[in-house]
């Protein structure tokens, strides 16, 4: 009876650790997102600069970011889950002149395609950003990679 016992004990403690570890593993990309980002060359992959930005998934599938750079305004834009650990994000922002207070210069519509770390607190993106001018024509293309780190 007593190793009857021991063994129920065993199993309910092994079923919690495994949905726990579900429970992580299912974890979405909603939440505050620190995130360092490396512009590449498109063509050749090579590394052109580094830069921190913060996004804010909001569970309605909406997001926001800001920006390490001061000639932009914050990104708006929203998000969706493709499914597993994999979810994409299309945002703008506002470009502003640094040649003038608060000139405006054009907007920039970024796409990222992410993939979540099994525990949920991690994530590696790439991303493509369309450059437009004032006029609203492409004037500029460019690509990213990125690691975020939940902020709670």
């Amino acid at each position: 009876m007593l190793a009857a016992a021991i063994s129920f004990l065993l199993l309910c403690g092994s079923g919690q650790a495994e949905q726990q570890q579900r429970g992580q593993e299912q974890r979405g990309i909603e939440g505050v997102w620190d995130i360092i980002v490396t512009g590449v060359s498109c063509a050749t992959g090579a590394a052109l600069f580094t830069g921190r930005v913060i996004h804010m998934f909001i569970d309605d599938g909406t997001m926001t970011e800001i920006a390490d750079r001061s000639n932009r305004s914050a990104g708006l834009g929203t998000w969706r889950h493709l499914g597993g650990r994999s979810y994409s994000s299309l945002h703008k922002f506002i470009e502003y002149s640094a040649f003038g207070p608060n000139t405006f210069n054009g907007t920039a519509v970024v796409t990222r395609e992410i993939e979540l770390s099994k525990n949920g607190d991690e994530f590696t993106a790439t991303a493509t950003s369309e450059i437009f001018d004032k006029n609203d024509n492409l004037i500029a293309t460019g690509c990213a990679t990125s690691t975020a780190t939940r902020f709670e």
